[in-house]
């Protein structure tokens, strides 16, 4: 379905509920997507599909709720939603559930996203993706014929329409695509992987990569760390000085921080006290910043919440203080912070929650770095830079963790275990290389530890978030690389689980 189809029907089911004396949500939407795989030269799957469908969610006068949902849109469909979700909210006021009327409180908005993708849904045909795919596959096992490979590319559309008793309509396109490679290489009877991307909002992405072949370099120079690795020493455990990339910055401000700060876990949250956000509370040093928004073109570009308010772009922590949380219209209220439209659903049939969207970990104390067109080389420039500026700890491992393969977070106690695709020691010239180990400690000691920054923004480090049974895309990052002081609440060593 198109934008304003869906808008029509949203204004349709709206009308079949203008006699209701309660409130009414309407959540509608509609979604594209087209799906590969390669493996070594050959196409494993190529998928299309799509779904479309609707979500009522009606409140009676004391704020007590039902939620009636459909994937069949047809005559009726719309009167028969509101009649059900109205039955449902009335058995559960008459049992007595949870009552929440903040959605009176919402403002209302009318506005009409264009979408922000170059190229249409399907205005490359299918059968040119798939050459565009296996010409970029076929390359990359030319380049580097030592790897296993396998690539995938997926490109979806989601065209969302949110309309409320009070007149709110809102309607917005998120378009998103990805390339992968994923390769296994193989040294001395031992194997390691890498996986890497580069996202966008349509099949741009793939005619970028034809052009310049960023991420098949990328991709070389991750096969070449990791065929390293294989044969790697494993690190002694210990309390290092640390030197992190953007992806494994992203997992930290995400798991770590991200979730301790959402309206609806403030009782189970290491930074909730009584059930409230604990703002003005020292979370990190001077000058470290936490912020969390939709960027344009990003994986998890969200312009507005699934509620029908403006998501906005929130400085969580500021100059080192926790400031503000990620607060949805019914559960911000009680959590102590402000709304923030931080609502995500992950389709139609679901309830929103409060959820991140592009989260990202700054430091006002950021040292230049120089680009460089291979990872080694890089590496190299990090320690020279290091040096330049007196931040190499003499006579101690000045560790760098590059990548991030997930972990685990208790947000009640602020524990985190991360883990990585490996290790350098940036204080030794001959750069030696170690097996990836378990990067784990207490939240608040981790920012704290946080000194400064390398390089640019970097803020494309995608992912899938899992919560409340829904998965919605995720993405942040930092600087290029994060410095940290040595902590004896974070730790890194032990084999990678």
């Amino acid at each position: 379905m198109e934008q304003k189809e869906i808008q029509a029907l949203v204004r349709l089911v709206l009308a079949e509920a203008q006699d209701f004396e309660g409130y009414i949500v309407v959540r509608a939407q509609s979604r594209r997507e087209w799906g590969m795989r390669l493996s070594n030269g050959k196409f494993e799957r190529v998928s299309t599909g799509g779904d479309s469908g609707l979500g009522v969610q009606a409140f009676t006068k004391d704020g007590t709720s039902g939620f009636a949902t459909s994937d069949v849109i047809e005559e009726g469909v719309g009167r028969r939603l509101v009649e059900k979700a109205i039955r449902l909210a009335r058995r559960n006021e008459g049992i007595g559930t949870k009552q929440n009327r903040r959605i009176w409180e919402a403002p209302l908005l009318q506005e009409e996203g264009v979408s922000p993708a170059q190229k249409v849904f399907g205005e490359i045909p299918l059968v040119e993706i798939e050459e565009m795919v296996m010409t970029l596959h076929s390359s990359l096992r030319g380049v580097y014929p030592e790897g296993v490979w396998q690539t995938s590319y997926r490109q979806v559309e989601e065209v969302w329409c949110i309309g409320r008793t009070d007149g709110t309509l809102v309607s917005y396109v998120v378009p998103r695509a990805v390339l992968m490679h994923q390769g296994t290489v193989r040294d001395q009877g031992k194997a390691q992987s890498t996986l890497i991307h580069r996202s966008g909002m349509d099949a741009t992405v793939l005619f970028e990569e034809l052009a310049d072949h960023a991420l098949e370099r990328k991709a070389v120079d991750r096969a070449e760390f990791a065929k390293a690795v294989c044969d790697a020493p494993q690190l002694p455990s210990g309390h290092y000085p640390l030197i992190i990339d953007y992806g494994l910055a992203k997992g930290l401000a995400h798991e770590a921080f991200g979730h301790a700060v959402e309206s609806d876990h403030m009782n189970e949250s290491v930074l909730g006290e009584e059930g409230k956000l604990r703002k003005g509370l020292r979370v990190a040093r001077q000058g470290v910043n936490i912020i969390d928004g939709p960027l344009v073109g990003d994986w998890a570009y969200q312009p507005y919440s699934a509620n029908g308010l403006l998501r906005e772009t929130v400085t969580i922590v500021r100059d080192g203080i926790l400031e503000a949380g990620l607060g949805d219209i019914f559960s911000a209220g009680e959590a102590g912070m402000p709304v923030t439209g931080a609502g995500r659903a992950e389709n139609y049939g679901n309830i929103p929650l409060p959820r991140m969207s592009n989260i990202r970990l700054l430091v006002d104390r950021m040292l230049p770095l120089s680009p460089a067109e291979h990872l080694m080389d890089e590496v190299k420039t990090v320690r020279e830079t290091l040096l330049k500026h007196g931040e190499l700890r003499e006579g101690e491992k000045n560790l760098l963790l590059l990548g991030y393969r997930g972990g685990q977070v208790n947000p009640k106690t602020g524990d985190f275990v991360f883990q990585c695709d490996g290790i350098i020691d940036a204080s030794d010239p001959n750069l030696p290389i170690y097996q990836p180990s378990i990067f784990s400690g207490k939240i608040l000691s981790a920012l704290e530890a946080i000194r400064g920054g390398l390089g640019e923004g970097c803020y494309d480090a995608i992912g899938t978030c899992g919560k409340g049974g829904q998965s919605v895309p995720s993405s942040g990052g930092s600087h290029r690389y994060l410095l940290m002081d040595a902590d004896q609440q974070v730790s890194l060593g032990g084999e990678r689980g």
